[in-house]
């Protein structure tokens, strides 16, 4: 084990803990089963990472931690929430108790304006606490990531930024993608406009070598909020992948040639599997470096997402990495 660890060291293949961002997005809602997280979770989840040594760190701190090239404690964790429904009181009051801090990606047109929505009254008492942070996800909440129309997305995205200023006083510095949906060109507007990270709805922990303007998170909604698919999602290790096959954002050829990943240290990794949402976990071939699977049909899905999963070899974990393809 010593020796393995010290080649690890000299190839420069060791590399710092990981942290995981928790996704939530309604409370208690019985009206709304897949997206809805019960009070009953939601607290004994709060009270698993208090009881077992986890750190609640504010989101920023990991994007900080990420974007310096700094090694991520273990054990390190964040808590956002979608969207601003009026369920993320209840949350609040749980959080408030533990003194975690959260931040809440709010959906611009609605709050303040929908019955369903955090009213100004609320976003200002949450924020007298301290422990909580407000960024942006999007105007209008549409499906930006399937579609070609740059122009609607930056619309949408100066509305929503007018909006945010007027409320906050500031610019909001971090976006998560409506649906978690996404394309190359939407990231792209959404870096030349200075926003320190995007956040994803793509499965997966944050690494030192994770990409912050397309960063992971783990949902933990509908039947993924139960405890026992909780404590898995905390130690999932993430997969750095030197190349994606095929490449995030719209296909260029479907079906593609093969699907999956080049490793970038594949000395760690054993017992590769590759996922498509529409086919499922299938076994992968090996190259070096390169795991993959050939012989995939025609997809039929407006949209996938891909995955790699692998063992670490020194941890005995599973590490994986997501992304997400469209068809045309």
């Amino acid at each position: 084990m010593i020796y393995a660890l010290l080649i690890l060291l000299i190839s420069g293949e060791a590399f710092g803990g990981h942290a995981t961002i928790l996704l939530y997005h309604r409370f208690g809602d019985d009206r709304y089963p897949t997206t809805s997280v019960s009070m009953e979770d939601f607290e004994k989840q709060m009270r698993y990472l208090k009881e077992n040594g986890y750190r609640v760190v504010r989101l920023k701190e990991i994007v900080r931690l990420v974007k310096e090239g700094r090694d991520i404690p273990e054990k390190t964790v964040a808590i956002t929430i979608d969207d601003g429904y009026r369920s993320t009181m209840k949350a609040y009051e749980v959080l408030k108790r533990f003194g975690f801090p959260f931040t809440v990606f709010l959906y611009m047109e609605a709050v303040d304006r929908y019955p369903d929505f955090l009213t100004l009254e609320q976003i200002r008492d949450m924020e007298s606490s301290g422990l909580v942070d407000f960024e942006n996800h999007s105007y209008s909440h549409r499906a930006f990531g399937l579609m070609r129309d740059e122009k609607a997305f930056l619309e949408d995205l100066e509305r929503s930024e007018r909006r945010f200023q007027k409320i906050f006083g500031r610019r909001p510095t971090l976006y998560a993608l409506p649906f978690g949906f996404y394309n190359r060109k939407i990231l792209s507007i959404l870096r030349e406009r200075g926003y320190e990270a995007i956040l994803t709805q793509d499965p997966g922990n944050v690494g030192p070598h994770t990409d912050t303007h397309r960063m992971p998170r783990q949902a933990i909604v509908g039947s993924w909020s139960r405890m026992e698919n909780f404590k898995k999602k905390l130690v999932r290790e993430p997969l750095p992948l030197k190349k994606l096959y095929p490449n995030y954002g719209f296909l260029k050829e479907n079906p593609p040639p093969f699907i999956g990943g080049e490793l970038s240290f594949p000395r760690r990794y054993r017992s590769c599997r590759i996922y498509v949402t529409e086919l499922g976990w299938r076994r992968a071939e090996r190259k070096g470096g390169l795991v993959y699977v050939n012989g995939t049909p025609e997809l039929k899905r407006r949209w996938n997402r891909i995955g790699v999963k692998c063992r670490n070899v020194e941890s005995g974990r599973w590490a994986e990495s997501f992304w997400m393809i469209i068809v045309r």
